[in-house]
């Protein structure tokens, strides 16, 4: 955590929290994040990966005002989070997601990816929704609750770091070069109602 009104520049080297002025390095409860996203209550979304700390099971959510530490289980593996204010949920490109939930992953064998829902007021997970491999982006748009994702292409296509699923063909159709796949909150009663739309 970083006061930007007290330093006189940027620096990559600050050292244990200090409640007093509310700086420092906070340690994080299993967690090796790429992405964050800031939420409701002063609430920040840490997106954990095994990529990063190969025991990594969970995402992570941290207040920033008391530094209190929420573990969200069965989803991990995620770069980019983002949290759309428009349905008060947190939306996760989980690109390398437990196969098998709450198990450690290291391996790319062991993952698989996925869209990750998670409810922002009670940081639990909703649901997982299969992504090509590599999908490893998210957007919302919260005055139209779309939530937007890049497909990777085939592997057959664009040969290596391209999809090694089925899934992104299944979602972009015909376009063999990748898509968005543009998901809405459907009617808006909070269950399992998303739907995907490809784009190119």
């Amino acid at each position: 955590m970083i006061n930007p009104q007290t330093l006189s520049k940027p620096t990559a080297v600050i050292g244990a929290f200090d409640a007093a002025t509310n700086t420092g390095v906070i340690a994080l409860n299993n967690c090796g994040p790429n992405g964050s996203s800031v939420g409701p209550d002063d609430n920040v979304i840490l997106g954990c990966t095994p990529q990063n700390n190969p025991s990594d099971v969970i995402s992570l959510v941290i207040n920033a005002t008391t530094k209190a530490q929420t573990p969200i289980t069965h989803i991990t593996g995620s770069d980019e989070v983002w949290f759309n204010k428009g349905d008060g949920r947190y939306y996760l490109a989980a690109s390398r997601d437990c196969t098998t939930p709450g198990t450690p992953c290291p391996a790319a064998t062991q993952q698989t990816p996925v869209l990750g829902v998670v409810d922002a007021e009670a940081n639990t997970l909703i649901e997982k929704v299969p992504q090509s491999s590599g999908s490893h982006s998210v957007a919302a748009d919260s005055a139209l609750n779309r939530i937007f994702v890049p497909e990777v292409a085939p592997v057959g296509v664009v040969g290596s770091g391209g999809d090694t699923t089925t899934v992104g063909a299944g979602i972009c159709g015909q376009a063999t070069n990748g898509c968005i796949a543009v998901y809405r909150h459907g009617d808006g009663d909070h269950d399992h109602d998303h739907e995907a739309d490809a784009g190119h």
